[in-house]
């Protein structure tokens, strides 16, 4: 119960790694708000955790829409953890980057997280200014945002912004005297929709020199020191840690859990 008596909001909650964190926060002991713009999913999503023993509410929501997040905060009173979780990932060589495809990158990847601490900040300023444990934001970035990979420019530019914002959100925060804690986390190559999407693409492009998905999977998940791709709940852990009090001392730092990928 690391999180007992916590408020937490989990955006992109319907699928991978955003389930696996609303889920973990649930199981710990928060009310967990889970969002996403798939209600379907979130339903069930929230369905699970009640049946479970757990409180959870669904609710639709699209990061992009202003309107959509000023809605969602009039029923947070009290939020003590914000996950920001829900993102996108387009692949495409450099050259033939569309415009379009690259805004709707940055607009979900990043805007999304702008637009959603700006109506959730009064929530969580009043839980740092009023309990002492503080309020805790969770950005989820990605190992793309410290390398470079080939066809991912406009996502890897999208996580890197987020690794900036978390800092610089931290900072003046903290500078303010919010109490509000902001800190992200960088997974590698986690065994989720979105990766499988990925490899689907690999296989029809020949980029991994083989058109079978297994195959695939099977020479990424060689590629990691730990000899596996990850899990959603790996990267769960990781964020119910920054979300609890376990975490009070750290703002503005990196979170890497990929396997010991990028230490190579």
């Amino acid at each position: 119960m690391r999180v007992k008596g916590k408020r937490a909001l989990v955006t992109g909650a319907g699928h991978g790694i955003g389930e696996a964190i609303a889920l973990k926060l649930a199981q710990e002991g928060a009310y967990v708000f889970v969002t996403d713009i798939d209600e379907d999913r979130v339903r069930q999503v929230a369905s699970q955790i009640n049946s479970g023993g757990g409180e959870a509410r669904h609710v639709k929501l699209d990061v992009t829409l202003a309107e959509d997040w000023t809605a969602v905060s009039s029923d947070c009173e009290g939020l003590d953890i914000l996950v920001h979780n829900a993102g996108i990932e387009m692949l495409h060589p450099f050259e033939e980057i569309d415009i379009e495809n690259w805004r709707r990158t940055q607009q979900v990847n990043v805007e999304g997280v702008l637009i959603g601490t700006k109506a959730l900040l009064p929530a969580l300023r009043k839980v740092g200014q009023t309990r002492a444990s503080g309020a805790s934001i969770v950005i989820m970035s990605s190992v793309m945002a410290m390398v470079g990979v080939p066809g991912q420019a406009a996502y890897n530019t999208s996580k890197g912004a987020l690794r900036q914002m978390a800092k610089a959100m931290a900072i003046e925060f903290a500078a303010n005297g919010w109490n509000i804690r902001v800190n992200s986390i960088h997974p590698g190559l986690i065994d989720t929709p979105m990766s499988d999407e990925i490899f689907d693409v690999w296989s029809k492009t020949g980029v991994m020199g083989t058109d079978d998905v297994e195959e695939i999977k099977t020479a990424m998940a060689a590629s990691h020191p730990l000899g596996r791709m990850g899990k959603p709940e790996d990267i769960a852990y990781g964020a119910l840690y920054l979300a609890s009090d376990e975490a009070s001392f750290m703002t503005g730092s990196e979170l890497v859990i990929d396997g010991g990928w990028i230490a190579q």
